[in-house]
Parts: structure tokens; sequence; C-alpha cells
């Protein structure tokens, strides 16, 4: 696989394959008799590195919009618990006229209002939990991807400095 397709047109880029293309790359090289070293082609490597850092910021990008749509669940959350409490409030307002449809209104009213709360507040927890998971999951992957650069930098690092 060469460096030219990791941006093809009209494909997604794929920066795990793009590191595991790396460390093939790597373990493939031809190694240096009577030792853990190896040769490989500089520029090849190097503008491969270049591609993958310009690339980065794209799956940042990716999981920024993840963040951005658990915000818009969050607030249609929160404007489907107002129009909750706004309806509850009407339909109280409408049952004030008699003395026992009034309390039978308040006692409803409550029921309601307590109904649209605990259903506000399961929509809030349910999309916490899910903007909790989709950022441990962005977060976890962005680890595993920095270190798994981290580690071929260091690999790439101590082949051009034993290659000197």
């Amino acid at each position: 696989m060469e460096n030219s397709n990791f941006n093809q047109g009209g494909q997604r880029y794929d920066a795990i394959k793009h590191i595991d293309y790396l460390i093939d790359m790597i373990k493939d090289a031809s190694s240096v008799p009577f030792s853990d070293k190896c040769s490989i082609e500089r520029t090849e490597t190097v503008n491969s590195l270049q591609i993958l850092k310009n690339n980065l910021p794209g799956a940042v990008a990716q999981s920024n919009d993840i963040v951005a749509r658990a915000q818009d669940i969050i607030s249609t959350a929160r404007e489907k618990n107002k129009k909750i409490i706004d309806d509850a409030n009407r339909m109280y307002a409408m049952k004030v006229n008699d003395h026992e449809i009034t309390k039978g209104a308040r006692e409803e009213a409550a029921k309601i209002i307590a109904n649209a709360e605990a259903q506000a507040e399961d929509l809030r927890k349910n999309a916490h939990l899910y903007v909790k998971q989709l950022l441990e999951n962005v977060n976890g992957t962005l680890s595993e991807n920095m270190a798994k650069i981290q580690t071929n930098l260091a690999e790439i690092d101590s082949a051009l400095t034993d290659s000197q």
C-alpha cells in the first residue's frame, strides 16, 4: 500500500489503517544482521507520517461533531421538558374555575409536573450517559492512536539514529 492510497478522493481517511500500514512497513523492513534494527525508506516513511499528521485534525473534528450532536440531544430534552411543564401549567389554569375541579386539577397538575420532571431528568441522564459513552470511546480511540504514533515515532527515531 502506498501513501497515496490514504488520500483517495471520496474515501474516508482511516488513521488506524494508516498506523497499521506504518507498523507493517517497519516490521517488513530489511533487518540489520545480528541486531533488532532495520532499514526503512526515509522519504516514504516521513511522507506517510506527514499524511497521518495532516489527517488527524479530521478525526478530532469528527469527535467534536459527536459532542455537538450530544449537545443537540440535551437541548432537545430541555425543550421537551419545558413543553411538558408548560402544558401541565395550561391544564392547571383551565381547571381553576370550580373548587372540586380545582382540587382535582391541582392533584393532576402535580402528578403531570412530577411525571414531566421525572421524564426530563431521565432524558437528561440518558443524554449525559450517551455523551459520556461517546466521549470515552473517542478518548480511547485517540489515546490508542496517540500511543501508537508515539511508539512509531520512537521506533523511527531509533532507526534513524541507528542508521547514521
